[in-house]
């Protein structure tokens, strides 16, 4: 038994604290992998198939292809609360792929009311109530006391996709907008100041100007030790709601979308007129409500045992009944309950789970003859065959596209020195014609100058043959005039 491995089918599972709480002291050795395709061979030392995935169409079709095809048990992990807008209400996700059914052998719950609301979707005994591996460290640890004086601290947060669609997005900043806007009027809550504390996703940081999750990172504590500097807690739907009703502080539910609630609140807001009374609330609680928070929280969350203990006795079990079929050459069954403290009768609205009534405009849930849904599955499967024939094709496509546009950056790249050569001799050419005309012009100037030189000569000249001819006048006439020289004459 020792000698087998538990594959996880999930890149970031060493990152990822869903996987990361409990693989170091797993029971078996696990082996993260990177790069899977729908097509992946389950190695021979394989003893467990794990992941979390179960909504893409790769690890969908991995995942029927190994329970189909082999004897290795495979276990699915629900990685936090279920979210209706998620499970029904989400256009990126096809229909029917979270859990409707599960393509696997067991289903690893957070709590009891997730195991009965996944049963209830066909998938009687197969859920098994694990709890969350990673709120093991502060199940039974002692949490700071909620401050009863001094400033009221609230943790304002949203789950790690707080939206689905455009219109679900509008609803969660509308919310947002208003609950700011409500503290930037009011600053008190029953007379005492008001500090907030906020941890946005998804960019709503940025179109509120409020710090946002990045910058919230980079403070010296974790979202964990964030809740216990807390007072009380707003959030919109997420698993962060019972890690804060965990730690025993009264946490309300922000949902303008007004969903179902898969997770019941003692105090929810999905209005502006709930502002008020529910944050009064919040920092002085009713002692029924809070009463209220702790029971559902162990409805949803399992807390009577260690959680990784339970998943390793989980895995333990699957890993042998896998065996144990594959030495028997039988097929692989898992026993409808493993684990104790979760009564597996059907859960009252099994019976009504109905894909045609559940997704009316999915034409696919409308098709009831199985022969027709046959030969289009059959055709589906042959198109999936075929392509990644034409992928490979399309892949040398590009690689003769590329050899073309190679051989023809190499022309441009060759006419383009040729132009820089041409220019250049243009250039020079263009150089030697501005010296020639810039001497051209220096010899214009200095004969231009020469010329003004000989005019003003010239006038001068002029000027004084005029004097000297209206001299040689004046002395005539004065020689006419004189009588002396008459006489003489």
């Amino acid at each position: 038994m020792s000698n087998f491995k538990v594959y996880i089918l999930n890149r970031f599972a060493r990152t990822s604290s869903n996987y990361a709480s409990w693989m170091t002291n797993c029971p078996f050795e696990c082996e993260v992998v990177e790069s899977y395709a729908p097509d992946w061979q389950v190695p021979s030392d394989a003893g467990l198939v794990v992941t979390h995935m179960h909504y893409r169409w790769e690890e969908i079709s991995a995942l029927r292809r190994i329970y189909e095809t082999t004897r290795v048990p495979i276990l699915i992990l629900a990685d936090g609360v279920l979210e209706y807008r998620n499970t029904w209400e989400n256009p990126t996700v096809a229909d029917g792929s979270l859990f409707q059914p599960l393509i696997g052998h067991k289903l690893a719950c957070i709590g009891s009311a997730q195991a009965r609301t996944i049963e209830s979707w066909g998938n009687v005994g197969k859920c098994e109530v694990v709890g969350m591996p990673r709120f093991d460290s502060h199940a039974n640890s002692e949490c700071l006391p909620v401050q009863k004086n001094g400033a009221f601290r609230i943790l304002i947060a949203t789950a790690n996709s707080p939206a689905f669609t455009p219109a679900q997005r509008e609803k969660v900043l509308e919310s947002l907008y208003l609950l700011r806007l409500r503290f930037d009027v009011n600053h008190t809550v029953n007379g005492r100041p008001v500090e907030l504390t906020w941890r946005l996703t998804d960019g709503l940081d940025r179109e509120l100007g409020t710090p946002g999750k990045m910058e919230f990172e980079n403070q010296p504590w974790p979202l964990s030790d964030a809740i216990e500097m807390a007072d009380a807690v707003i959030t919109t739907p997420s698993t962060l709601y019972l890690e804060s009703v965990l730690k025993r502080r009264p946490t309300a539910v922000l949902d303008f979308n007004n969903a179902p609630a898969y997770v019941p609140s003692a105090w929810t807001i999905t209005a502006p007129a709930h502002f008020n009374p529910v944050i009064s609330e919040l920092e002085n609680p009713p002692a029924a409500k809070m009463l209220f928070q702790r029971s559902v929280l162990h409805d949803q969350l399992q807390l009577e045992q260690p959680a990784c203990s339970r998943l390793y006795y989980l895995i333990n079990t699957m890993v042998e009944n896998g065996a144990q079929a594959r030495q028997d050459e039988k097929p692989l069954e898992m026993p409808m309950r493993i684990l104790p403290g979760f009564h597996r009768e059907l859960p009252p609205g099994a019976a009504e789970f109905d894909p045609i009534l559940l997704y009316p405009d999915n034409p696919v849930f409308q098709v009831s003859e199985v022969h027709r849904l046959q030969l289009e599955l059959n055709q589906a499967i042959a198109r999936l065959d075929q392509l990644p024939r034409d992928l490979e094709q399309k892949d040398q496509d590009i690689l003769s596209k590329n050899s073309d546009i190679a051989r023809k950056d190499a022309c441009i790249e060759q006419l383009t020195t040729e132009l820089q050569e041409l220019l250049a001799k243009k250039n020079a050419d263009i150089e030697k014609k501005n010296q020639h005309i810039e001497s051209l012009r220096e010899l214009f100037e200095s004969t231009n100058a020469r010329v003004k030189q000989l005019r003003q000569r010239h006038v001068e000249q002029a000027e004084l043959l005029l004097q000297m001819r209206q001299q040689m006048y004046q002395n005539t006439a004065k020689a006419n005039n004189d009588p002396s020289s008459r006489r003489a004459a």
